[in-house]
Parts: C-alpha cells; structure tokens; sequence
C-alpha cells in the first residue's frame, strides 16, 4: 500500500474512533460498562477509539447495539444537511474514499443517510491468500450477502458452503457466521444488514 494510501486509511479508522467515543461519552459510558454488552475488550476498544486498531462490521452492530445509536452514525457526519429521502453514490465517490479494514477483508459503506432507516449496506473485498480462518461471529439482525465476485467459503453454524458470482444467501445474525476466500482472485460481495436495534429508540 502506497504511502498516500496508508496515511488515508488511518485517517478514516482515526474519525470512525473519534466517532465511537464521542457517542459513548454523550452517554457517560465508561469503557469498561461497554465490554459486556459488545463482547469487546476494554483494551481493543481504547485502541478503536485512538484509531490505533481496526473494527470489523459485527464489531460495530455490536458497539452501535449497544450504545442504542444508528450503526449509520459511525459513518455520516451528524452536521450534514439532509437532502431528499433518497441518497445517490457514484462509483466514483466511493473509489475516492478509503476502504476500512478488518480481520481477513475491507470495506466500504454503500447505503447513505435516510429518515427512520432500517438497513445498512457495505461493499467488502476479501484479498486472494487469507491463510488464517476467521472467527465465527454473532449480532442482532439479519443478513443478505450477494456475491459480486470470486469464489468464497462461507459458514453458517455447522453449516459450510461454497459461493460463487451471483449466489446470495439470507440468514439470521444470532448464528454464528463467517466467510473467507477460498479463490485465486479478490473476492467481492454486497452485505445488507438490518440490525434490529441499530435505531435509535427511546
């Protein structure tokens, strides 16, 4: 990864952190009452917030499940005027943000910013060569994950399957999951995931 390039990533994961603190401390939330609900630890999550470290998507569900806030929060800028209830990305915009990083892919936010939203939607690219297995991972909600490109392994409980180009799979996010690629080329899929409690409620 080019200097440039690397400098822009740890910019993003610097603001998704700053972003994650202040919804926490708007709450009087110590990190500490924050490791049970999300599972995390005190240690991983003063690193997030630092933007020393990076979270993966159910970290996140997890975090903004827990905070009672919109997963979206940790993504758009609260100052930002709202536009009309539909919101527009061109490829282009999304080339020119950097991706955010997790354990075995990146990602990109695909859905915006709408009134009373009920799903969110991230681009993920898991490189060719992964040698380690990802954990199994649970959060609240459901998933839809429409495969875009390349070959992935994907498990669902004791469930293990195959996806190729154009496969889709819908399942419930209490169950243990997690996907790799098992290809020579970059994997790419489409995840919609409707957390049920990543609205904020009062």
């Amino acid at each position: 990864m080019k200097n440039s390039d690397a400098e822009r990533v740890e910019l993003v994961a610097r603001q998704l952190g700053a972003r994650i603190r202040d919804a926490r401390l708007a709450q009087k939330i110590t990190l500490s009452a924050l490791t049970k609900p999300t599972g995390l630890s005190a240690g991983f999550l003063s690193r997030l917030e630092r933007g020393e470290t990076n979270a993966s998507i159910s970290n996140l569900i997890s975090i903004s499940t827990a905070l009672h806030i919109p997963l979206r929060d940790f993504f758009e800028d609260a100052d930002v005027p709202k536009g009309p209830e539909y919101v527009l990305t061109r490829v282009q915009e999304r080339k020119n943000k950097s991706p955010l990083v997790a354990n075995g892919y990146t990602y990109h936010p695909s859905s915006g910013d709408l009134p009373d939203q009920q799903m969110s939607a991230f681009e993920l690219t898991f490189p060719p060569g992964e040698k380690l297995r990802p954990k199994l991972v649970t959060h609240e909600g459901e998933e839809i994950l429409y495969l875009l490109e390349g070959t992935i392994e994907f498990m669902i409980g004791d469930h293990a399957f195959l996806m190729k180009a154009g496969d889709c799979v819908h399942f419930n996010c209490k169950q243990p999951h997690m996907g790799r690629n098992v290809g020579k080329t970059a994997a790419r899929l489409l995840m919609v995931v409707t957390p049920m409690n990543s609205l904020a409620t009062n």
